[in-house]
């Protein structure tokens, strides 16, 4: 128990009263007695002048008990410590010390003045301070304050000092206690009140207009903001569809000329502040942002940190967010002045770690096979991943492998089905959908992507002579780096610092792993083939297997005996699976299981040519078949034009066989007998038979 505890009799007890607050002062063993004081209220009639009605104050009293008896009433519960204690005197009805500086801090003006009166009161105060407990032994030490209080200069009110000290020592000596209660300024009710209030008109006088403390007024007013606030409507736009269509208001000219509104039968209707003030009041500041802004805006630039995604994680893979960005870059076409379209990648990330965990690409847009391929990256080995692209990195540049349970994605391709495995076991079991338009919803992943400075002026593009694949391989050692090099700092608790791991996601990853804090999901390379490449036909022929036009084949293939078949019963199709955007390699159904081909070259060369994609292939496939047909009419020429040298150069006809029935007699006697004749003059002499 300390000086200025509020205790309180629940029942009552001796000249204890239920429902009051009384202060501990002192416990005195010379006299046997308890000091407790209360700040009783009264009631102080003031002039009509001056006041609104009786304003209610509080005056301290002083009360005495018998040691004795107080203490028995501790042992038997008949008087308590309060549950709450109030940090400031009664007359702030509950106010907190941290309310009443927030309120201080918004009237710095004001604050300044009054801080200037609390430091007077608590100098007229502080000698009784300092003699507290020649004060507080007296008999009566009420008559000690009043005696102080005519001897300061100037000479204070007696009871306003007595409230003073006993509230400074009551409530922990802050200064603060005597500040004057600023929680009832400003709300008494002018509801029945029929004037107007509020800051006076300055052009047209302080009487003018109608006051807005009607409840019918506000009433209109709360209808016309509700009928007519919407997107982009500002408060003006409002006021005036309020004004002519719910007040019923017209528009007139002044004396001086200028427009203003007018009621046809005079009823009193709001200024535009007063309308503004209303709505203010019945309308939270939260709701008009999203009226007039939309919840986007006001969640992305209005609206201050809700917290952190990551503040719901604490393991690797527990929630992952994926989301897609495209290239600037403009890749050249195979067709003389043709361009490809835009390469689309599609990257997840763990909100844990921060580590981008899969990546994948797709042409024409943002589509449901990028996110296949990202969940195939996340799922697999990296190094054979990067491998496919033609690729070298060391296993610790990326370590991640293994699905995610909690999947998030936007109102986009990657919410669809599409987007999922057919394999029930290996869909994520929450796959969360952000709201539209709404980044913040996936924040981790957006804040990821690479940013392009936008360039003002006439149309400008860039082109690079890369192809899709070479575009591929250069984002995945974007995403490599990354994981590297971003900061994540805010995202290291103390057991992490603590442990000395460096502000990367690498790192992160590696030290939550190494505490077995990962809710990732193993699954074996044939499994993510099968369960998120792209299905395809392929025709099995003697030489390999072809996909259009593009040969491949491997050992594998060749001692799975598919293409003996082709080559005892002809050529035949089978299932494959394919990465879109990288065609070097493709996985064929066979009896023995999932075989993996490459790529072949008609001729030996570099490889380079065989990283390609789907829609480079096809344009390849279209200029083979462009050239066919533009070599048939030539081939056809060629056989023409060696027809006509020959009968220029001979006079004879080029083919003039004559079909007889029959066989050659080149083993009759005449015609053995020629031969013998006319070899010797073919050969040269000396030449062997």
């Amino acid at each position: 128990m300390h000086i200025g505890i509020q205790l309180h009799a629940p029942i009552g007890y001796e000249l204890l009263e239920r429902n009051t607050a009384y202060h501990f002062l002192r416990s005195d063993s010379t006299s046997n007695q308890v000091m407790l004081v209360y700040f009783a209220a009264i009631n102080l009639k003031r002039s009509i002048k001056k006041s609104k009605g009786n304003s209610l104050k509080h005056k301290p009293t002083v009360i005495f008990m018998d040691r004795a008896r107080f203490e028995r009433g501790l042992a038997e519960q008949l008087i308590v410590r309060r549950e709450i204690q109030e940090e400031l005197p009664i007359w702030f009805d509950g106010m907190t010390i941290e309310k009443l500086r927030s309120y201080s801090a918004d009237s710095k003006k004001a604050n300044l003045n009054h801080q200037e009166r609390i430091d007077t009161m608590l100098s007229h105060i502080w000698p009784l301070v300092e003699k507290l407990d020649e004060v507080l032994n007296c008999s009566s030490p009420d008559a000690i304050i009043n005696a102080h209080a005519r001897a300061c200069s100037p000479p204070q009110h007696e009871t306003r000092l007595r409230t003073a000290f006993y509230a400074y020592i009551c409530f922990g000596f802050d200064k603060l206690a005597l500040h004057y209660p600023i929680n009832k300024i400003g709300r008494w009710d002018r509801m029945s009140r029929n004037r107007k209030f509020g800051r006076p008109s300055i052009a047209r006088g302080p009487h003018h207009g109608y006051g807005s403390n009607d409840h019918e007024m506000i009433k209109k007013i709360i209808e016309g903001y509700r009928q007519y606030a919407g997107p982009g409507k500002h408060m003006a736009q409002i006021y005036r569809q309020t004004i002519l269509n719910i007040f019923g208001c017209k528009t007139g000219v002044n004396s001086n000329g200028l427009k203003e509104f007018i009621h046809p039968g005079g009823k009193p209707f709001p200024t535009y502040h007063q309308f503004r003030y209303r709505v203010d009041q019945a309308v939270p500041l939260l709701t008009r942002q999203i009226h007039k802004y939309g919840q986007a805006r006001v969640r992305n630039r209005l609206q201050a940190s809700q917290g952190r995604y990551s503040e719901a994680v604490g393991n690797n893979m527990e929630k992952t967010e994926a989301d897609a960005y495209s290239c600037s870059e403009v890749v050249k076409g195979y067709l003389e002045g043709s361009h490809l379209p835009k390469l689309w990648v599609v990257r997840i990330r763990c909100l844990a770690s921060r580590l981008l965990t899969g990546i994948g690409f797709s042409l024409k847009g943002e589509a449901a096979s990028a996110y296949r391929m990202a969940l195939f990256c996340q799922a697999i080995d990296k190094v054979k991943f990067c491998k496919l692209f033609g690729l070298e990195i060391e296993p610790n540049e990326w370590p991640s492998k293994g699905g995610s349970p909690h999947a998030i994605h936007d109102r986009g391709p990657g919410s669809t089905n599409g987007a999922d495995t057919d394999e029930s076991g290996f869909r994520p079991v929450i796959k969360e959908i952000a709201p539209t338009y709404s980044g913040q919803s996936k924040a981790s992943i957006e804040s990821s992507h690479p940013r392009d400075v936008q360039l003002e002026g006439a149309p400008a593009y860039i082109e690079t002579s890369m192809s899709f694949v070479q575009l591929g391989v250069r984002e995945i050692v974007k995403t490599v780096a990354a994981n590297h090099a971003i900061d994540i700092s805010d995202s290291l608790g103390n057991d992490a610092l603590i442990a000395g791991v460096l502000p990367t996601p690498i790192h992160l990853w590696n030290y939550l792993d190494g505490l077995g804090r990962t809710y990732a999901t193993p699954m074996t390379f044939e499994q993510a083939v099968r369960a998120y490449l792209t299905p395809i036909e392929v025709t099995v022929r003697n030489d390999g297997v072809y996909f259009k036009a593009q040969r491949f084949s491997s050992e594998a293939l060749r001692l799975s005996g598919i293409l003996q078949q082709s080559h005892d019963s002809g050529r035949f199709s089978i299932k494959a699976y394919m990465l879109d955007v990288c065609v070097r390699h493709l996985w064929v159904e066979t009896a023995s299981g999932l075989v993996e081909i490459d790529a072949m070259l008609s001729i030996r060369g570099n490889d380079d040519p065989l990283y390609i994609s789907v829609l480079e292939l096809e344009q390849l496939e279209k200029i083979r078949r462009k050239n066919n047909s533009t070599v048939q009419s030539h081939r056809l020429a060629v056989a023409a034009s060696a027809q006509e040298r020959f009968k220029a150069q001979t006079g004879l006809e080029l083919e003039q066989g004559v079909l007889k029935n029959g066989r050659p007699k080149r083993g009759g006697k005449n015609s053995l007998e020629e031969q013998r004749e006319v070899i010797p003059y073919l050969r040269a002499i000396g030449g062997k038979n």
